[in-house]
């Protein structure tokens, strides 16, 4: 897809706006109303925060749509997922109603390309979460440049699950995440990641921090090091999502007290969902163990975008990268060559 071609004449993607709430009126499609309203509150607050970024963090989303002749047929939602802004996640498409003259295909890549193209944004990366049976929003999303990182798997809670096993109170602790704790998770996180995926994503120690809630918090033995944790997640796809990760070396400790603190999980009737990386065999069977199900199974995808640099040259942050860690080497003098040419007799 080229960032060059035109817009179908029906058919318009752009930043969602106070037209589009009369637009929901006047189509008698008010069940959107109390919804868009939220999003273009935030979408004016993302504005203003992106005009003083020096300022103030860049936290809240900017929603697209994809308007049919004065319908508001589907919308995509983009939102940092760091406090400095160098990433953002996009959202699934979201169809509103069914497009006269366009397949939900069409209409995916038209709204990508606006986020990646056209938008006002600036980023150096993208992240977007597609389930993995879904192949042909997959096939937009591989050929608008996006790579795949990992496949995550969305664990639920069944009804009515107890678990019996009482924590070893004397060599493991969980603790909430304060400022201290979560500058070791995140060193934690970093040490199990490719270099690839933490260029991508980005995260630093006070993201962790600043998006904590009531369920995230680490596991630490009695030695005081962090063995395990539950921290926000990366790229969320439901209100309660958290990500449960662990140390390279796996601590058979985890075998008891990840049950314990997993099982012991209130929030009332709201369900929460935890991450695990499908690589991550030890997690997957310690909650298979304990009666969760897998609700789905996504693949998280990455896109650096080139940045254009002195007017002419574009270069990738892999590069940008590469350049700070070698240096610009200057050409040495060729050296004298070791092999000896034998005199013709």
């Amino acid at each position: 897809m080229r960032n060059n071609e035109a817009l179908p004449s029906d058919l318009i993607i752009e930043p969602l706006k106070l037209k589009h709430l009369y637009m929901l009126r006047t189509n008698n499609n008010s069940k959107y109303l109390g919804i868009f309203q939220i999003l273009l509150c935030k979408k004016w607050i993302s504005s203003l925060e992106s005009s003083f970024t020096n300022l103030i963090p860049t936290r809240n989303s900017t929603c697209f749509v994809a308007v049919e002749r004065n319908n508001i047929i589907a919308y995509i939602l983009a939102t940092p997922i760091n406090r400095r802004g160098t990433c953002w996640s996009i959202s699934e498409p979201n169809f509103t109603g069914e497009s006269i003259s366009f397949s939900r295909y069409n209409l995916l890549q038209n709204l990508l390309r606006k986020v990646l193209y056209e938008s006002n944004i600036n980023t150096q990366s993208f992240l977007i979460s597609i389930n993995t049976n879904d192949n042909q929003n997959l096939s937009v999303i591989r050929q608008s440049g996006f790579q795949p990182l990992r496949i995550i798997k969305y664990w639920s809670k069944k009804e009515g699950n107890i678990y019996k096993k009482n924590e070893n109170k004397d060599s493991i602790i969980w603790e909430k995440l304060n400022e201290e704790n979560s500058q070791e998770i995140w060193r934690l996180e970093q040490a199990r990641e490719s270099i690839n995926f933490r260029l991508i994503f980005d995260r630093q120690w006070h993201d962790i921090y600043e998006k904590r809630n009531i369920l995230t918090g680490i596991i630490k033995s009695k030695e005081n090091s962090i063995i395990a944790g539950l921290i926000p997640s990366i790229c969320p796809q439901y209100n309660f999502s958290l990500e449960l990760i662990r140390g390279i070396a796996w601590d058979e400790r985890l075998n008891q007290s990840i049950p314990q603190r997993i099982n012991n999980i209130k929030i009332g009737k709201s369900k929460c969902y935890l991450e695990t990386t499908s690589e991550d065999n030890k997690l997957n069977d310690i909650l298979n163990e304990c009666n969760w199900e897998i609700k789905e199974e996504r693949v998280l995808l990455g896109r650096s975008v080139w940045k254009r640099q002195n007017g002419y040259k574009l270069k990738s942050i892999e590069t940008e990268l590469l350049t700070n860690l070698v240096g610009n080497l200057q050409q040495q003098p060729e050296l004298p060559s070791t092999i000896q040419i034998g005199k013709n007799k």
